[in-house]
């Protein structure tokens, strides 16, 4: 039986945890290190590009932190009509719309574990009091970046799947599993969560908790995901005497298994931009017609 599992939200909620976050990434994340890594998101520009033409877009930036990678994509297109930053923590939030280009700039808290409010699809394409469309609808560019190792994927992408429209668009990243087994994949880069900022993140986390977890020690390691035994998941425990409490965890798919979420979303690849490493995945999807 697995472990309880503390909710996603309670790492990013606060603002001193959103800073803690912050710095694992500048010190510890591969996409700050590694220029070919901040490449692969300004790549998928061109394919977005042959798909609407010169077309209208608006954008819904889920998940979006503070917007870094969504920026190095948007600096290669035409700004939206009307950009939705969305994420757990509102500040980040907040700081992602002031950071991204788009004609309307609008940001909100959103719980990705439940389906997408359609509160989103009134603010990306507002109606009038009788229910007729103020403008015209333009297509729906949606990214997600850095989620989905966090939450279930196959459960996350069926929500965003449902949320799309004909001529629509998904882009998503992934972090992976070098080579043909995910799990020897997820000892390869175990390091790069298993360190001393990260650490740190975790246990503020965990000593913001109420009622307090007993005392107990954080420790790392690589266990099947409890939905599908044949992923490999990196986790953060916390042990305790009596109690262990799973505070952290990092899904790393191979990519063939993530091009199987896609086909049971059901969605459709457009497009797939791979690290030469095998770390990192982007992909363009649509809905399956």
């Amino acid at each position: 039986m697995p472990h309880p599992h503390l909710p996603a939200a309670c790492l990013y909620s606060r603002p001193s945890l959103g800073r803690l976050w912050k710095k694992v990434q500048l010190t510890c994340s591969p996409f700050v290190q590694r220029p070919e890594l901040q490449r692969l998101y300004r790549l998928p520009s061109s394919a977005i590009r042959r798909h609407w033409g010169r077309r209208p877009y608006s954008v819904l930036a889920l998940g979006c932190a503070d917007g870094v990678k969504e920026s190095l994509l948007l600096e290669k297109l035409p700004p939206p009509a009307v950009l939705l930053a969305a994420d757990t923590n509102p500040g980040l939030a907040r700081l992602a719309a002031t950071r991204l280009a788009a004609r309307t700039k609008l940001w909100r808290k959103i719980d990705l574990t439940r389906p997408l409010p359609a509160s989103l699809a009134r603010d990306l394409h507002p109606v009038s009091s009788n229910g007729i469309p103020i403008a015209r609808r333009h297509p729906l560019l949606i990214t997600l970046f850095g989620v989905l190792p966090n939450l279930p994927p196959l459960p996350l992408l069926k929500r965003v799947a449902r949320f799309l429209r004909p001529n629509d668009l998904l882009l998503f990243s992934a972090n992976l599993a070098p080579g043909t087994c995910g799990f020897s994949g997820a000892l390869r880069v175990l390091s790069q969560y298993d360190n001393p900022p990260t650490r740190s993140w975790l246990e503020s986390a965990v000593g913001r908790l109420r009622p307090r977890l007993p005392k107990g020690r954080m420790q790392f390691g690589i266990f099947p995901d409890p939905r599908q035994k044949s992923l490999a998941r990196i986790e953060a425990r916390w042990i305790g005497a009596k109690k262990t409490l799973t505070v952290f965890s990092s899904r790393r798919p191979t990519s063939s298994q993530v091009e199987a979420w896609i086909r049971a979303a059901p969605m459709q690849k457009v497009a797939r931009y791979l690290d030469p490493l095998g770390e990192e995945g982007v992909w363009l999807v649509a809905r399956r017609a």
